[in-house]
Parts: C-alpha cells; structure tokens; sequence
C-alpha cells in the first residue's frame, strides 16, 4: 500500500513538474526567428503643430532585416510581413495624462536581408490633436497643458511593430522618439 502511494505521489510529481516547466514563461517564441529587424529614422519629427490639420507621419522610415547569427544563409522563408504597429504614448515634460494608444494594421514586406522604406508612415491619426490632453493647447480650451502650465506638451512615443516571417516565426521591433507638441499662431 505504501509503495503504491508512493508512486503515486511521484507521478502525480512528475505531471506537475512537466506541467509547470512548459508553462514558464519562455518568451522566447516572440524572437524565435533567425532574423532581427532594426529601425533607421533618417529624418524623425521634432515639434507638430495641433492646429496643421493633418496626420502625425514619419517623413522617412528604414527597416532592415539581418540574419541573427553573422554569415547564416537566409531564404525566401526568412521574408517578414509586418502588420500591427502600436504607438504607446508617455508624457515626458512632467505631466501625467497622455494620449491614447493607437493600433494601426498596415502590411509592410521586408525581404530577408533586405529593407523596407516608407515615406510620411502615420503614427498619430488627426484626430487625437484635438483629444486630451493636447486638446487643451487650443485657444478656445485655455491654450496651456493645465498639469505642467506649460504652452506645449511632450510625449514619448513607442512603436512597436509585429509581424511574422513567410515560415510562421513571430518577428518585432520597437524603436522611440520624442514630440513637442504645440499651437502654431497663424495657421
């Protein structure tokens, strides 16, 4: 009877153990790809004006592909589509509130070993110039960020891009800059 206990305390141990050891927590599928994405930014945005009435865009945008391992041979199956790009905003003048993330689904192939150029890639639609907390930079709203009293609000924003290989692999990369933004008298 206590052998039989005993064993079974120890399968039931095992299960666990086999359980618990797939389940761990190994992010490492994200990266599983033996391709690594970067990001150049050749001309980047400093200062947007709330009141230009129009998107928030990257002028220019590079992203590379690069075999992981130096010298790796790299095929059509090593090719990266890109399709959800999400821009988190943070305040970086003091204040707390920030805009709102944005998700954009947009497809962009990168070749393997490759690159992709884009022209004026939106990162913020029109829309949130005139959501909080840049709405409050319009005359009519007070002119001034109400948390900083400042005349202009900066934001940090991060975009990360996912997408996936032509085998499957999930692939990404992030990247970051700064924005002031601003309402431009006379426009």
């Amino acid at each position: 009877m206590k052998t039989n206990r005993l064993v079974l305390m120890a399968l039931c141990g095992l299960a666990l153990g086999l359980v618990a050891g797939c389940s761990g927590g190994n992010h490492s599928a994200d990266d599983a790809a033996d391709i690594v994405l970067s990001v150049d930014i050749p001309q980047g945005i400093a200062d947007v004006a709330v009141n230009q009435g129009e998107d928030v865009a990257i002028p220019s945008l590079l992203i590379k592909s690069q075999a992981k391992a130096p010298g790796r041979p790299m095929t059509v199956q090593n090719d990266v589509v890109l399709n959800e790009w999400v821009v988190t905003f943070t305040r970086t003048d003091g204040g707390t509130a920030a805009s709102p993330e944005w998700r954009n689904y947009y497809n962009v192939y990168v070749p393997a070993g490759g690159n992709a150029s884009l022209d004026n890639y939106r990162v913020m639609p029109v829309e949130f110039l005139r959501q909080p907390p840049l709405n409050q930079l319009w005359p009519e709203n007070g002119g001034f960020d109400k948390e900083t009293g400042q005349d202009n609000i900066r934001q940090k924003l991060r975009i990360d891009i996912y997408g996936k290989t032509v085998a499957g692999q999930r692939v990404s990369v992030g990247f970051e800059f700064s924005v002031r933004f601003f309402y431009a008298v006379g426009q």
